[in-house]
């Protein structure tokens, strides 16, 4: 503690002394000489020592107050839901959704599906369904961590405007399903179902 105070006192000392140098317009480099007098390696030094000691206070403030583990009852296993899980049956995988004058393009993170499973439906021209099945990887039984998704996907969007099933295309690359939708309004149409072949 007695360190910090004389740390204290030495910075106060050099701000006071910085407040008192005079600024000649004419000669600016006096003042500027003035100054490297003022912040020696002194100054710097004591600027060091007071960061060193506020960080190891802040670091001690913030250690959390971790009980210590007590052995009890096991707890039954909870099954754990996944991020963009839906369900128990089903997981909705991420999405974007891009606009530009002529089309809306939806874009889906779907490693590994099973592109024969895949089913589109367009309805009433402002929501797409999406959906099909995830393969189980050929190394299932020798997996040691499981974080990937497997089996059934369904994501329902919300298109920001209205688009048309006439041209609608389907790539399927680098793990993306993207899905090209023109836009406008087609007469009578409800609901349009595809089963796409990628």
């Amino acid at each position: 503690m007695k360190n910090l105070q004389e740390t204290m006192k030495q910075l106060q000392k050099a701000s006071e002394s910085l407040s008192k140098l005079g600024f000649d317009p004419d000669h600016p480099w006096k003042a500027l000489s003035q100054m490297g007098q003022v912040l020696d390696t002194n100054f710097w030094e004591n600027i060091s020592t007071l960061n060193k000691q506020t960080a190891q206070k802040t670091a001690a403030a913030a250690a959390p107050n971790v009980p210590p583990v007590k052995k009890g009852k096991k707890k039954t296993k909870e099954k754990s839901m996944r991020f963009g899980q839906v369900d128990d049956s089903h997981f909705s995988p991420a999405s974007d959704i891009f606009q530009s004058e002529q089309m809306v393009i939806v874009s889906c993170e779907l490693p590994g599906f099973d592109r024969d499973s895949l089913e589109i439906t367009l309805s009433d021209q402002r929501w797409l369904e999406v959906k099909g099945i995830i393969k189980e990887s050929d190394h299932q039984g020798f997996r040691t961590q499981g974080e990937r998704s497997y089996g059934p996907f369904y994501r329902k969007l919300a298109l920001p405007v209205s688009v048309s099933s006439k041209g609608m295309k389907a790539q399927y690359q680098d793990g993306l399903l993207e899905i090209y939708l023109m836009r406008g309004r087609s007469a009578n149409e409800r609901k349009t179902t595809f089963k796409a072949s990628l």
